[in-house]
């Protein structure tokens, strides 16, 4: 054995030795145990070698060393005493009671670590016992009592007190202080009724012996019963069970059962004895006599030891249900349990329901097995039943009604059946035989109700009363929640108390006649202050920013038992009720109630309850609303952060109360120079809402330079708060605007400046500065002047006319401390500006200003980062030029070609109105010409032919466009009455017989004037023939370049048309006015005796402009015998165009006259068959020619707008001399048959030699039919 011991403490000394080497100290002792009140100690050594070998880089010495208990420090005396240069010694004394690790600490470094344990020596245990479980195993149990010192416990026993040989028992002290002790070894005695127990305690400071003796049959738990339950039999009053006991011979003193029978919601049954048969190893149980089929029973059976003290074991708890039965009764009625619904028209009947012990089966329910209507037999399914009453709906009060009620269930049905009669009620019943006033009250003493009621009007016949009561269903007056109980009351009689301990019923009375009966009659409300109240259902109605409106209603409570209600309000933060307030409403009649002198914007929870003088109600559940927004508070602290002559950086912090969501700020800026208030608003921000301390900053632009203003801001929810305080202040210096500037030039070479001072001076205008230029805007001088100066002469250079000079004048601010520190984009700019117009220009002179201010300019001017010169837009006053006498000369003869200018110009305006004003004379011929024509016409494509025959003299070519309407002579379009024109007075002479009166100097009047003028539609053709203004020149003009462009896309369509002549026409840029064009008519008078011809009408488009058709050159038939016919009626039938002709994209070009047919008189017919016979030979011949005669060409025109009178007659356009028979008075004396051949002319043709003018060209177009 010595050399093994050698060996481990070898290798001991080995591990002391590693841990040496490693560990930076010891603590002597590691652990320490001691009892409360001594003393210990504890030293803690340092290792040298580890901080010299092992941590080199740290360092202890002795005086670094202190101990640690907790977050307790022991660093001085008397606890710590430093032995030596390596170790110190920690005292305690005195301790008292505890657990703790001490450590010895370096500085922050932990050298090692010491337990320490104060306590007591070993205590007895007090609560040791043991458990048998059916002989089968022991189980003890103890607490261990408490003690720091770690304490150890040994449990021994035996059986025969015999402490030589005994057993250990099995202890688990995981779950200390319990500690858990098993014996199941073979050593087990299970037979053995008493048992010897030692228990050995130990620990540092003692040891202590303690012997227990116990009885083991008291401490026998028998198992629980019922083991392979079996259920034997079932009936529907009795049960059979039976279980094995294997241990029951174990039981030499046999045992002692309880067993308890209970059903469903019923007390346990009392039975002195239940049958039992028991054997060794199995026992049976009949459960007899049991009350009620099909119902549901729990059986609780537990066992114990027959012996004192013994302890029951585990119950046997086990639910059984007896065999289903038929149900035992019907449901019970009694008279009058019926209610008629106000309609009348449905009717309820009630019945006693049986209890749920009595339904003895499943599927449970009521039938009516036979339903007859005053003895006749009707189908019970027209009745609707349900558990504890049934409806009719379509209810016959007239009638007599009889019900026969049964119980039913799975089983069949109840053997007795119930009858029910209600006979006919009238109007009568209902008004006279019904109980009055029904009312209950409620007696809290004992838990009861009373019903009280007046007798109805009519008690004749009245046997008695019957009251109902029920639970009620809740906001159903009518009907009943559970079943209904019914009792009968005398007629004598108007009240009736329940029986106590009833809960809130509902109840009903009805007054039973001999042969009547009206039903039940519910009461409308309980009047018991003692009432159990039900819990109120309030609503919030209305919500204003500062106001809830809080409703409710109260339901089968009478007011009149209630003492009032009381009302809580909570303002809710975070979710949660909070600050909350309960009023009393004092109003037991009340509805509503309003709760004021809220928060805006805030949500509030509310709740209330009723209360009567003995209870009150539970609350309602809370209901949470929020109020309305309102305005929000004032912004707080606006302040101005910085200012320039242009803007303004304001911030402001959020209203301490919202009020609701803050959406915008709305400012007011005011301008106290001249009293105008503008507005600027700036959008919230959400970031706001988080922290309300956090500044606003805005900038306020478009301000006016040195201007004092005063700015406030309001906030705005739905509302705008009130305004915050009000801050002035007066923007920085800045550009003035120009002054406005007046020059007066003097004799001497001198001009005399006077200026108004800025509009806007945007400062105190420190200075003014005058420049002279030239005019190339080339600075000449530039003075600079005191501010307070509003004049000043100045000499001028003499000048000509051709090198005048321009004066100007500016406003100068200075500004002594500029801020070029928050500029925005627009004031940088202008800065840049201001820098780049200084630097413009001549060096300003300064000799008008005084010695101090020219130093103070030069200051100003020279330090640009001290100060700033805000310099205005120059006002120039013009060009100018100082009077001279050498050039007074040059001036006469200046003015005297201006006034040469002026009468040349007044002459040729003069000259140019004449001519404007002889262009626009038109004249219309008299209406008497018409009977001068002798021969029809050839009108050609417009019947505008001229013959060899026609005479001109002038005049407006005139297209009789409508059916000659009465027309006064304001109504044409030029006034010929005055006779003025040279073309209008050889008309007269020559055609003295026509419409129109005239009276000159030379000849008398020859004819009345006539107020039937025709009216007439202007031609408008090219180069003379109509009239024409510029603007048609200029669009003939045009015309033609673009003819001269489309003329090689169109010569093959021009060859066509010059071909076939009949059908092609030409354009032109005339037009007829549709307005007067309403057919195509010819008046006049064919002879003397007044006979007119008409010409067929012809439609006429009467929208834009109709354009006339291009004259034709067409073969002239030979001229026939003359016949005697009108000479008008001929004209006025060759004057008028076939329709066919009439297109409209054709025009007249005065190149294309040579196209227009000669004018060759007609054959006259005299009488209508002649003519009929040579229209038929015309017909018959259109296009041939005799042999023979030559066709003479039309000479061509030239296209130069003017030709003569001569050339037109030789070329047939117009007509000759007429002879002197046509339309001489003779002629309308002679009759209308003979044409007279020979006679002298009475009147001569005009001649009109040299060019035709354009009056005379237009009387051509217009008259030409009776030219």
């Amino acid at each position: 054995m010595w050399p093994k011991a050698q060996v481990v403490l070898l290798l001991f000394m080995l591990l002391a030795g590693c841990e040496a080497g490693v560990e930076p100290g010891w603590l002597i002792p590691d652990k320490v145990e001691q009892v409360i009140g001594g003393d210990f100690k504890i030293s803690c050594t340092l290792n040298e070698a580890y901080f010299r070998e092992v941590n080199a880089t740290e360092r202890c010495t002795v005086e670094e060393l202190y101990f640690l208990a907790g977050k307790r420090e022991f660093r001085n005396l008397p606890d710590i005493r430093r032995l030596n240069k390596t170790t110190i010694l920690f005292s305690a004394q005195n301790a008292s009671e505890q657990e703790q690790e001490y450590l010895c600490m370096c500085r922050d470094y932990v050298i090692n670590t010491s337990k320490v344990y104060v306590g007591t020596s070993p205590l007895l245990v007090r609560d040791f016992n043991c458990l048998d479980y059916d002989f089968q195993f022991m189980v003890c149990n103890f607490t261990q009592p408490p003690n720091k010192v770690i304490t150890k416990y040994n449990i021994s026993y035996n059986t025969n007190n015999d402490w030589r040989y005994s057993n250990s028992l099995d202890c688990n002290f995981d779950a200390a202080p319990v500690v858990t002790c098993n014996l199941t070894d073979d050593n087990y005695k299970r037979f053995s009724e008493t048992f010897y127990f030692k228990l050995f305690i130990v620990n540092a400071l003692g040891h202590e012996t303690q012997p227990i003796t116990m009885n083991h049959f008291e401490r026998l738990v028998p198992a629980r019963p019922g083991q392979n339950l079996t259920l034997v039999n079932r009936t529907e009053s009795s049960v059979c069970l039976s279980w094995e006991m294997p241990r029951r011979s174990n039981y030499n003193r046999g045992l002692t059962w309880q067993v308890r029978v209970a059903p469903e919601n019923f007390a346990t049954l009392n039975r002195t004895s239940w049958r039992n048969n028991s054997s060794t190893i199995k026992d049976t149980l009949c459960l007899t006599e049991l009350p009620f089929p099909f119902y549901n029973y729990t059986l609780r059976v537990r066992v114990r030891a027959n012996q004192n003290n013994t302890m029951w074991s585990d119950p046997l708890i086990y639910g059984f249900e007896t065999a289903p039965a038929r149900p035992r009764r019907p449901p019970r009625v009694t008279y009058g349990s019926f209610y008629v619904y106000s309609s009348e028209e449905g009717m309820r009947f009630f019945w006693e329901p049986l209890e749920r012990q009595e339904h003895n089966g499943p599927d449970f329910k009521y039938i009516i097995s036979e339903y007859r209507i005053n003895g006749t037999l009707m189908d019970p399914g027209l009745i609707k039943v349900e558990n504890n009453s049934a409806m009719i709906e379509h209810w016959d009060m007239n009638a007599v009604h009889h019900f026969l009620i049964r119980s039913s269930n799975s089983e069949g049905l109840s053997v007795n059946a119930t009858p029910m009669t209600i006979g006919p009620i009238s109007n009568r019943d209902f008004r006279q035989r019904v109980p009055k006033n029904i009312r209950s009250e409620y007696h809290s003493i004992n838990n009861s109700y009373t019903l009280s009621w007046e007798p109805p009007e009519d008690r004749l016949e009245l046997r008695n009363y019957t009251v109902f009561w029920c639970e009620p269903k809740p906001g159903l007056q009518s009907e009943c929640k559970g079943p209904i109980r019914f009792a009968e009351v005398s007629s004598d009689h108007q009240h009736f108390t329940t029986a106590r301990g009833q809960s809130t019923l509902h109840m009903a009375v009805s007054a039973n006649y001999r042969t009547h009966n009206t039903g039940l009659r519910w009461h409308i409300c309980s009047s018991d202050k003692m009432d159990d109240l039900a819990k109120m259902e309030p609503s919030i109605d209305v919500a204003t920013s500062n106001s809830l409106r809080v409703s409710w209603v109260t339901e089968r409570v009478c007011p009149v038992i209630l003492e009032g209600y009381k009302l809580t309000y909570c303002q809710r933060s975070s979710g949660r009720p909070d600050n909350c307030t309960t009023v009393a409403i004092g109003d037991r009649y009340a509805t509503k109630y309003d709760i004021r002198d809220l928060m805006p914007y805030t949500e509030y929870s509310v709740k209330m309850l009723m209360y009567s003088e003995s209870r009150a109600s539970k609350y309602s559940d809370e209901l949470v609303n929020r109020t309305s927004e309102a305005a929000p508070s004032q912004p707080r602290d606006l302040q101005l952060i910085r200012v320039t002559s242009a803007s303004a950086q304001l911030s402001w912090k959020t209203p301490l109360m919202a009020n609701g969501m803050v959406r915008a700020y709305e400012g007011t800026f005011k301008s106290l120079h001249d009293n105008v208030t503008e507005h600027f608003r700036v959008m919230a921000s959400t970031m706001e809402l988080v922290d309300n301390e956090k500044p606003i900053y805005y900038r306020l632009g478009n301000l006016t330079a040195f201007t004092d203003y005063e700015v406030s801001v309001r906030a705005r929810t739905l509302f705008s708060s009130e305004p915050s305080n009000v801050i002035n202040f007066t923007t920085a210096i800045g550009v003035p605007s120009p002054p406005t500037l007046q020059v007066t030039n003097n004799k001497d070479q001198s001009s005399r400046l006077e200026w108004q001072p800025p509009r806007m001076p945007a400062g105190s205008i420190d200075y003014y500065e005058i420049s002279l230029r030239d005019n190339n805007a080339t600075c000449l001088m530039n003075i600079v002047l005191p501010g307070r100066n509003r004049s000043f002469t100045m000499p001028t250079p003499r000048c000509t006319s051709h090198n005048p000079f321009q004066l100007a004048v500016r406003a100068i601010n200075v500004d002594q401390h500029p801020q070029f520190e928050g500029l925005d984009a627009a004031e940088s700019a202008l800065l840049s500006l201001m820098s780049s117009r200084a630097g413009q220009g001549c060096e300003p002179q300064t000799d008008a200003l005084g010695e101090q201010e020219r130093r103070q300019f030069e200051t100003y001017a020279g330090n640009s980062t001290a100060y700033r010169l805000y310099r205005s837009e120059w006002d120039a006053y013009g060009f100018i030029c100082t009077p001279d006498t050498n050039s007074v000369k040059a001036m006469y003869r200046t003015v005297e070609v201006s006034v040469a200018i002026v009468v040349l110009g007044v002459i040729c305006y003069l000259v140019y109105k004449k001519y404007r004003k002889m262009s626009d004379i038109d004249l219309v011929l008299p209406q008497g010409i018409m009977e001068t024509l002798k021969k029809p016409m050839d009108m050609g494509g417009l019947g505008l032919g001229i013959g060899p025959d026609s005479s001109v003299s002038g005049g407006i070519v005139c297209t009789r466009v409508d059916d000659s309407p009465q027309y006064t002579p304001q109504d044409l379009p030029h006034d010929f009455g005055s006779c003025g024109s040279e073309s209008s007075k050889l008309l007269r002479t020559q055609f003295s017989t026509g419409g129109i009166g005239c009276v000159d100097d030379d000849h008398q009047e020859t004819a009345p004037i006539s107020a039937v003028a025709p009216p007439t539609s202007y031609l408008s053709m090219r180069h003379g023939l109509l009239v024409q203004n510029d603007r048609e020149r200029e669009r003939e003009r045009e015309l033609a370049m673009e003819r001269e462009q489309q003329h090689q896309q169109q010569q093959q369509q021009q060859q066509q048309r010059e071909s076939d002549m009949e059908r092609e026409q030409r354009n032109t840029n005339g037009y007829i006015k549709p307005t007067q064009m309403k057919s195509w008519a010819a008046g006049g008078n064919a002879n003397g005796n007044g006979n007119a011809v008409q010409a067929p009408p012809m439609s006429m488009p009467l929208s834009g402009y109709v354009p006339v058709p291009i004259p034709q050159a067409r073969f002239n038939p030979p001229p026939a015998p003359v016949q005697t016919m009108a000479p008008a009626a001929s004209a006025a039938s060759a004057f008028f165009p076939p329709a066919h002709l009439l297109n409209m994209d054709n025009y007249v070009q005065a190149s294309d006259l040579h196209k227009l047919k000669p004018l060759v008189s007609p054959p006259m017919t005299s009488s209508p068959t002649v003519a009929s016979q040579q229209q038929q030979q015309q017909q018959q011949q259109p296009s041939t020619q005799p042999v023979g005669q030559p066709t003479a060409p039309a000479p061509k025109m030239a296209d130069i707008g003017y030709t003569t009178m001569e050339q037109l007659q030789l070329t047939g356009l117009i007509k000759p001399p007429l002879p002197a028979a046509v339309g001489s008075p003779a002629h309308h004396n002679a009759g209308g048959g003979g044409v007279g051949v020979g006679a002298a002319p009475s009147r001569l043709q005009p001649q009109i030699n040299g060019y035709v003018t354009p009056q005379d060209l237009n009387a051509l177009a217009h008259n030409r039919q009776v030219l």
